[in-house]
Formats: C-alpha cells, structure tokens, sequence
C-alpha cells in the first residue's frame, strides 16, 4: 500500500529527498567498508604520483587570496593532443591580481605524456608549452576541448578573466592562437565553458558561463562591504552583479557568430555561471544544457529543436 499517493510537488520533493538521502547513508557506508554496491573486491586506494611523473610546473602562488579572481580557477582536461594514444594534461595556470596587472602569465600548461619505458611503468610527462604554441597570457580559468573544424585533432578552448582563447591543432601537439579570426574573446569574467552541436547542424558549438562584474583595477578596498565575510577580509559575491553568457554558434568556416540571446541562453536574469555540461536528459536525441550558479538557482535549460532553449530547472527538480 502506498503511504505517499499524491503528486503535488511537495510530496515529490520529500520522496526525491528521502531517496537521496537515503542512497547517500548507503554509499557513505559502503565507502567505510571499502565496497562498492554488488562488489566484493576491495577499496581502491590512490598514490600521489605528480613528482615521479614530471607534473612539477607551478607558478608562484598568491601570498593570501582575498578576491575572487584569486579563488576562482583550476581547470585541466585529460586529451590525446597528438592522438598517439596516450593521454596528456592540461592545466590552467594559477595567478594573482600584481602578476595579471604586470602582463600575465601563459593561461595554460601542457604536459604531454611520453612513451612509456616498459610495460607497467609510472607515466612520465612533459612540460611543452612552449613548444607548443600555448603561449597567449591572460589568467585562466576553465578548459574546454572540442573539434570545432572537424579534422580529427582536439582542439582547445580556455576562459579567464579579461578574455578567453581558442587554440587551433595543428597537428602534433602544436596550437595556433585563432580567437580573433573564430570570434570568441568572450571577456569580462569568463568561468565555465562546454562544446555540443545543439542545432545538429555537424559542427560543436560553444557555450561559455560568465560569473561576477569585477573590475581589477577598482577591487575592493579593506573595510568595505565587499571585503567583508563574517568578519574576514574577504570578497563576496553579490546574485546583483553578474554577467551575461556566451553562445557561440559555429558556422562551418572557422569563425563563430554571437547567438546567445536569440537561442535564451543569454542569461538576461545575469545569474552568476560557473560550471556548465550539456547533456541529452530527456533522450530526444537533442543535447540540452545544465548551468550551475552561485547564490542562486541553477538552469536547466530543454532544448526545443529550433535553435532556441527553455529553462525548465524548477518544472522538473
């Protein structure tokens, strides 16, 4: 017999709660006896390996981190640059406001992974960054990768702060700095960003979050409200002081054109994006688009099949 027959959206809510709750207890439990569900075999256990695997490039950190830009950031992506089957990494490099000011640093750094000496052997990387063509300087913040072109060979998208970069792959792990020709700078606070073909016109297209209106050469001063978090000196962000998003559509020959306010996904509301990820959640066979806000609700946004999107967050969850 049911005890919870109603479909009202409060009695959906609490199922919806329980049950989450209730998987959470179980796979908390699970993990304290090093199982998972259905499995008999034991935990799986992690050793840090960065320094025997040549992952040791790090740029100065900032002393202390006050503003949001400084506690923002820390992209990285695992790809197959030169498609030799072996993975390599990216990573988005740390920074601070005297640094930026002073001209940056690269946004990015590549380690590509080398031949392994034997099977069994730890991974061993590089740092190739500069060989690689990955030298345009800004402070990054997120990495997106994706074959806008269709050649076969990743290609790479970060964001920032001030403005974003799309490299071009040129074959062997070397990379052409294209933004300006593709169109795709973005600026302003740029966070998350997510390649899918949402017309399914055979070209990815690019979706780019954006977080806070801030100004690096008016920040906060100390004693201000902004620089007041129950008492520590610390930025805080308001859901008053966002920015728009980014759709860039992509047209086939290189460059990208701006259709973040006809398709909806503009974020005219300016919540404050961070993470996005497109994904098909009703299996129409149309990607649709999760958006996840700070100090406020996050976007569900369906895809309605004709270039435009609707939020419908609150409908479904």
């Amino acid at each position: 017999m049911c005890l919870e027959c109603t479909n009202s959206p409060e009695s959906f809510v609490l199922r919806a709660a329980r049950a989450s709750l209730g998987l959470l207890c179980l796979s908390l439990a699970l993990a304290a006896h090093g199982q998972s569900p259905g499995s008999d075999r034991p935990a799986i256990h992690f050793k840090d390996v960065s320094q025997k695997a040549g992952l040791v490039t790090a740029p100065p950190p900032a002393p202390e981190r006050r503003y949001l830009l400084e506690m923002m950031g820390g992209g990285v992506a695992l790809f197959d640059c030169d498609n030799d089957g072996w993975l390599d990494i990216l990573t988005v490099n740390d920074s601070s406001v005297e640094r930026y000011l002073a001209g940056g640093e690269p946004m990015v750094t590549l380690y590509r992974q080398d031949p392994p000496l034997h099977p069994g052997a730890t991974p061993h990387f590089t740092d190739t960054t500069a060989s690689s063509g990955l030298n345009t300087h800004g402070w990054g913040m997120g990495i997106a990768i994706g074959d806008y072109d269709n050649d076969g060979l990743p290609d790479i998208y970060v964001t920032g702060y001030g403005h974003n970069v799309l490299y071009h792959n040129l074959g062997g792990c070397r990379f052409e700095d294209v933004t300006a020709q593709a169109g795709v700078a973005g600026g302003g606070f740029s966070a998350g960003a997510a390649w899918a073909d949402y017309d399914r016109d055979g070209r990815v297209d690019l979706f780019v979050s954006r977080y806070v209106n801030t100004d690096i050469h008016n920040l906060p001063q100390p004693g201000s409200l902004e620089l007041n978090y129950r008492g520590v000196a610390m930025e805080i962000p308001h859901a008053s002081n966002g920015q728009t998003n980014l759709l860039y559509h992509n047209l086939g020959d290189g460059s990208f054109e701006d259709a973040s306010a006809r398709s909806g996904l503009g974020n005219e509301e300016k919540r404050l994006g961070m993470g996005v990820i497109w994904g098909d959640y009703d299996n129409d066979g149309w990607p649709d688009l999760f958006v996840t806000n700070d100090v406020g609700a996050n976007y569900l946004f369906h895809n309605r099949r004709n270039g435009t999107f609707e939020d419908v967050a609150l409908e479904h969850f």
